[in-house]
């Protein structure tokens, strides 16, 4: 999943603190984030927690209670309870796997029906969020359509390349002098090149997208003639490349994304943006005070800092209530 699952620490709790029960762990923007709040996300084994993933699980609570608060504030967007119900089942098909019960998903995972709503709830809002500005956003210009145009064409192109990586600019002009007087690319690849891997191989990568290179060296392979050594050695953070192009196949007119498809995906780009700095923005300014036992906020990024302590585990202040132990990730 993407959407702001990915804004928390993965497998971290969802919570609308609701202040019920249990010893106060947090207090955001004057409502309490208890104990049991956080309990309830997680199934319980009858032990313990260690002190650090008790504190993970305290942060998105706290994360989620200030992200539901401010969606309904500043989007006036907010999950009804069908919502929710369908946004779960729909989580539990996507991540489950094959013949996997609801109840075993989540007791695998080691967490409850509250924390899978949560999660649910999270996403409904965050699509209803993406709708509004969505309908809000400007048209992209052409200058913006013609670059993602240029990105999509290069993410379709195929590439077979060759290269020679060597240490120093000296080292790989000395490459291209012996090239130029007749040598063999594959035999200078297999004597000098640091790139153990494609040495082997006479100096050839896997054929693939040139966008899966880095930058220096996707822009040489883009700009190449077919069956030439690039006319200069390219610098990355690996060294210095001597690059020989043997095959540049480009999408079919087809294959590219329409103009609309492009708009849609450069709306999606800064859409993304704005919601991560509205995200960013709201942590900042929420007022969170941490009960000292489960340690301390750090709004940028959001965290619960674990409070420096020699036990590992740390039990609920309530006398009746014991956090279950959990490892569970939560899928994207």
């Amino acid at each position: 999943m993407k959407k702001l699952l990915s804004l928390v620490v993965a497998g971290a709790a969802l919570l609308a603190a609701c202040g019920s029960g249990g010893g106060v762990a947090a207090t955001v923007d004057g409502t309490d984030v208890t104990v049991s709040d956080v309990d309830a996300l997680i199934a319980s084994d009858g032990e313990t927690v260690p002190v650090e993933q008790f504190a993970q699980y305290l942060a998105a609570a706290i994360q989620f209670n200030i992200f539901f608060d401010a969606a309904e504030a500043d989007y006036g967007v907010s999950a009804t309870e069908e919502e929710i119900e369908a946004e779960a089942q729909r989580l539990f098909e996507e991540l489950a796997t094959e013949g996997e019960t609801r109840e075993d998903f989540l007791a695998t995972r080691g967490v409850t029906e509250v924390f899978l709503a949560k999660i649910a709830e999270q996403s409904v809002i965050d699509t209803a969020i993406r709708e509004v500005l969505v309908a809000e956003a400007p048209e992209p210009s052409q200058e913006e359509i013609d670059a993602e145009r240029d990105i999509a064409t290069s993410a379709l192109t195929n590439a077979c390349v060759s290269h020679i990586l060597v240490d120093t600019e000296e080292a790989a002009n000395e490459v291209m002098t012996r090239l130029d007087d007749g040598e063999d690319f594959g035999e200078i690849a297999t004597e000098l090149s640091t790139d153990t891997g494609s040495a082997a191989n006479d100096g050839a990568l896997p054929c693939g997208s040139p966008d899966g290179y880095v930058e220096p060296f996707r822009d040489a392979v883009l700009a190449a003639t077919v069956g030439e050594v690039y006319p200069e050695p390219v610098e990355s953070q690996f060294g210095f490349h001597v690059i020989l192009v043997t095959e540049l196949t480009e999408p079919a007119e087809a294959d590219i994304p329409t103009d609309e498809e492009l708009a849609e995906n450069v709306r999606q780009a800064s859409i993304g943006t704005e919601v991560q700095d509205w995200f960013n923005g709201i942590m900042e300014a929420a007022e969170v005070t941490v009960n000292e036992e489960y340690g301390t906020w750090q709004s940028a990024p959001p965290a619960v800092i674990p409070p420096s302590q020699s036990s590992s585990t740390t039990t609920p202040s309530s006398p009746d209530t014991t956090v279950g132990s959990t490892s569970t990730t939560t899928g994207e």
